[in-house]
């Protein structure tokens, strides 16, 4: 074997004994990315728990200032919105005025991660009830979406927005149902104004 063939075959001899260790670098980094996605979204858990137990506790203004971003931008269920910290706590404080009781019991469906963490986008069911001023209570099934960023060793909104359907809410069926009575009461009535003149009309003829 000349001196080129034996380069050759160290050379070869070489690359065999690193290929375990690119391997196993392969598999640790994998391992390491998804143990750092695991502690990224059990932290997001317990902020969405923390967030959502102070709002059922009607605690808007300490959401406002310990979990909400100073520019968080949100889109409510009535297709208003609102910007910064004292817009989050002027929308509850103006929807309290016909609203008793608000409750929710959220469900994370989806979760993306953006730049290693730094921003995630988090989707999910609001499981939202209300008791409004007049006694009704509602069951709107709403859904939620929320942009998280980490800074300074914890997270923060950034925005916000809730969404309920409009072919299948309690709200929307019940003005469906005022509207056919309010229209089945006004033909009535016209009913029977245009029977009442007819005959009255027959009478002087």
């Amino acid at each position: 074997m000349n001196l080129n063939n034996q380069s050759a075959w160290h050379v070869l001899l070489f690359a065999l004994l690193l290929l375990p260790i690119s391997v196993n670098a392969e598999e640790e980094s994998e391992v390491a990315a998804e143990s750092d996605e695991a502690a990224i979204a059990a932290h997001l858990e317990q902020t969405k728990k923390e967030i959502f137990t102070l709002f059922n506790e009607e605690k808007f203004q300490q959401i406002a200032d310990q979990y909400c971003h100073e520019q968080i931008t949100c889109i409510w269920h009535d297709g208003t919105a609102s910007t910064g910290r004292q817009g989050v706590v002027d929308f509850f404080a103006k929807i309290k005025g016909f609203i008793d009781v608000m409750k929710v019991d959220p469900t994370t469906t989806d979760r993306a991660i953006f730049e290693d963490g730094k921003f995630v986008v988090s989707v999910g069911d609001l499981g939202d009830t209300y008791v409004m001023a007049s006694g009704q209570e509602l069951d709107l099934k709403s859904k939620w979406m929320a942009t998280l960023t980490y800074d300074n060793d914890e997270w923060q909104l950034i925005s916000f927005a809730t969404l309920t359907s409009g072919f299948e809410n309690e709200v929307i069926d019940g003005f469906l149902l005022m509207r056919t009575i309010y229209a089945g009461g006004g033909g009535l009535v016209v009913g029977i104004l245009l029977t009442f003149l007819l005959r009255r009309k027959k009478r002087t003829t």
